[in-house]
């Protein structure tokens, strides 16, 4: 349209939506404007192919190309110093100008001297009315409430009814504090007369900002009923990955400039606490209470952990740091340090109490809850993260993993660590292989078990190796491979200086074994040969702790639960529709299980291994079939009834899975001490294990823990006074043998 004078000059700034661009101008042109009016398009798109058509097509719109992706506001100043028209109609491209819209909104501002901006009326592609249009301007309270779950919650609250002017029949003209930037025109004058677009802001809360100053000059907003867009909610937008930063950004920076900078971090805090953070505050809360309960009366204290105590108080007694940890089932091979340095400082914190252990295990299985949770939004959607969270926080294996004070107790969350790292490796940052090795290392130096995890760095390295992987050259760059050396010598400086002194069983020693293990299963050793018996056992030990994590209380849903999961994995291996994420999880659950099922030892040492992967795999199944809106409502009563029927099993049987566990509680060992201390009569005394299981060295050691912690523990010199310890179904039995 080839018009001397222009009364308004239509700007639109396009990002990757070629289609929705073409589309509005043409409904522009359609809806056969009486007001005079240009056509000015911003491409923000560097790579756009869309000039060409433009041209062909739209002889008489304005192009302009941006050297780079200046941003909305940027891009909106742009094309208004490009502009003609007396006023300026910025317009998104994915929108729909209806008919008479321009004239309308023309008509009204012209009409009305006070208009700052007008905006029209936006519907969704249904032709339906969005049910949020403007609002007020923000104040603290106002944004607390509005930017955070409580709106997710109860959209229906006083202050976000009358912050979004609910009560607007949406028929009549409304005066808003802020309108939608989608759409709106405004006196180029006044445009320029409040400064433009603040171009700060790269995209987000650009209306916000203009409305502040609008307002500061006295002029007002409207949103015009007769005016009618179509609009198809952030085309653009969905095109970035870095979308939630963006706005995080520009949320920041318009609170910081009209509000502050104190008022600008409490937005930021109240804000991230969206739905999903909500909800995982109460999986958080619930995973607390379930781990706090009646922690002092209920938490195991066996002769393993004693070792542990015992070595823990000696770092802050004597000053004698241990290298090594407790001897595993060979006693050449010992477990990692790490644990007794953690417990130590707990006991430091919690003045040797017992109990400061559990404490220490709840505090890292929170973090495991949180972790599980970024871990499956990572791999996969809020919503599997959530799940995930919560299933992982109501299962009672887990739980009763959390509430052990022991050094398998870390495993869960240095394996979420690893599997993030490990992730973010794949998808291509090689700055993640030594953080990878490191949380190797670390899991190492709490259980040797964990070693079946080394598997899978190693099976990427052979397959990059053989399919001639060009990051395998990446990988090996001098800067990769020392960070990669010292993430895996570092942390086992401590077996290191050990297996110096007692001739390298730590590290040689175990990887020969490693290796005389595998020669054993092909006939080495008869003793280690596979049988049908050995895997049968192995099958039914992993079965019956899979069900001790999903749903104990009944056996046969479990096979049920673990079959629509195979069933599913299965289908997407064969479709090709796993993608990154399932596949990771399926090789981190196939292949240290290959590993244990060869290596025949059902040890629940191996079992934390496992519960994020299963976890995670189950509530992306569960998240899979939430998706099939025909039986959603019925998955979710199912996830409900499992967290329910979890949290109840745990309250009937006292968060164990046997009767026997009551009789050697924290609570009943402290008793049995007390008897000891009654009986010893402030003597020195020995504490001698009888009866079965007192051929271990560690059966006693929580008992001589414990009476240390009273004030009185055992000598090791040769007493007079000699007290028997043993411990059996009918309880534990103290005498006395002078």
């Amino acid at each position: 349209m080839k018009n001397k004078h222009i009364d308004v000059s239509i700007v639109i700034v396009n990002y990757k939506v070629k289609e929705e661009l073409l589309n509005c101008i043409t409904s522009i042109i359609d809806s056969r404007p009486k007001t005079s009016y240009e056509i000015i398009v911003v491409d923000n798109d560097i790579e756009s192919e869309v000039e060409f058509q433009i041209k062909r097509k739209f002889a008489q719109v304005k192009y302009i190309r941006a050297k780079k992706n200046i941003g909305f506001g940027a891009g909106n100043n742009l094309g208004a110093k490009f502009a003609s028209g007396k006023y300026l109609f910025f317009l998104n491209p994915d929108t729909i100008v209806k008919k008479d819209s321009i004239d309308e909104l023309f008509k009204f501002i012209k009409s009305h001297s006070e208009s700052g901006a007008v905006a029209p009326l936006l519907f969704d592609p249904a032709e339906k009315v969005y049910p949020t249009q403007g609002s007020d301007r923000y104040n603290i309270v106002n944004a607390i409430i509005t930017l955070s779950f409580v709106n997710k919650f109860f959209p229906n609250n006083s202050i976000s009814r009358k912050f979004f002017h609910r009560a607007w029949t949406k028929k009549v003209v409304e005066e808003f504090d802020v309108v939608p930037g989608t759409a709106f025109m405004i006196s180029k004058d006044l445009f320029e007369k409040i400064g433009m677009f603040d171009e700060k802001i790269f995209l987000y809360f650009e209306e916000y900002d203009l409305a502040e100053r609008i307002r500061a000059l006295d002029y007002k907003n409207y949103i015009i009923p007769k005016a009618k867009i179509l609009h198809v909610w952030e085309a653009s937008t969905r095109k970035r990955k870095d979308i939630g930063k963006i706005f995080s950004k520009s949320r920041n920076y318009f609170f910081k400039k009209h509000y502050g900078k104190l008022t600008a971090f409490i937005v930021d805090i109240v804000s991230y606490f969206g739905k999903y953070e909500f909800l995982l505050g109460i999986a958080l809360c619930l995973s607390l209470f379930l781990n706090l309960y009646k922690i002092n009366e209920l938490m195991v204290f066996s002769g393993d952990q004693g070792w542990f105590y015992l070595s823990a108080r000696d770092i802050l007694i004597s000053g004698k740091i241990p290298l090594v940890g407790i001897a595993s089932s060979h006693p050449w091979l010992h477990q990692g340090p790490f644990w007794t340095y953690l417990l130590a400082l707990f006991l430091w914190m919690f003045k040797f109490n017992p109990v400061s252990g559990a404490y220490l295990s709840i505090a890292l299985g929170a973090l495991s809850v949180f972790g599980i949770y970024m871990l499956g939004t990572m791999l996969f959607s809020k919503r599997t993260g959530l799940l995930a969270s919560l299933l992982y926080a109501t299962s009672p294996l887990a739980v009763y993993y959390m509430r052990l004070s022991y050094h398998t107790s870390p495993i869960p969350l240095f394996v979420i660590i690893f599997i993030i790292f490990i992730y973010k490796l794949i998808k291509g940052n090689i700055n993640y292989l030594p953080l990878a090795i490191l949380s190797l290392t670390i899991l190492y130096n709490f259980e040797i078990a964990t070693s079946a995890l080394w598997g899978i760095p190693l099976g990427m390295l052979v397959y990059m190796l053989f399919t001639k992987n060009k990051s395998l050259k990446r990988i090996l760059k001098p800067r990769i491979m020392l960070y990669s050396s010292l993430s895996l010598l570092g942390p086992l400086v401590p077996i290191i200086l050990y297996d110096v002194k007692n001739g390298f069983p730590q590290t040689f020693k175990f990887i020969a074994w490693i290796g005389y293990r595998i020669f054993s299963l092909f006939g080495y050793n008869s003793q280690h040969v596979l049988s049908v018996e050995k895997i049968s056992a192995m099958l039914n030990f992993f079965f019956s702790n899979f069900t001790k994590l999903t749903f104990p209380l009944n056996g046969v849903a479990s096979v049920a639960l673990l079959a629509g999961l195979v069933l599913w994995l299965v289908y997407l291996l064969i479709k090709k529709k796993a993608g990154v994420s399932i596949n990771l999880l399926f090789a981190l659950l196939l292949f240290p299980f290959i590993l244990v099922m060869l290596n025949q030892v059902p040890s629940d040492a191996y079992l934390p291994i496992f519960f994020p992967v299963i976890i995670v795999l189950l509530s992306s199944f569960f998240t899979y079939l939430l998706n099939k809106k025909n039986i959603s409502v019925l998955i979710f009563i199912l996830i409900a009834f499992i967290v329910f029927c979890n949290v109840s099993f745990m309250f009937k049987n006292d968060f164990a899975f046997d009767n026997s566990f009551k009789l050697f509680t924290l609570n009943s060992r402290v008793l049995a001490a007390k008897k000891i201390l009654y009986i010893a009569k402030n003597k020195d005394y020995n504490l001698i294990g009888k009866g079965e299981g007192s051929k271990f060295a560690s059966f006693t050691m929580n008992y001589e823990y414990l009476t240390w912690w009273l004030g009185c523990g055992p000598t090791k010199n040769n007493e007079a006074v000699k007290i028997y310890i043993s411990e059996s179904l009918e309880g534990i039995k103290i005498e006395k043998s002078e």
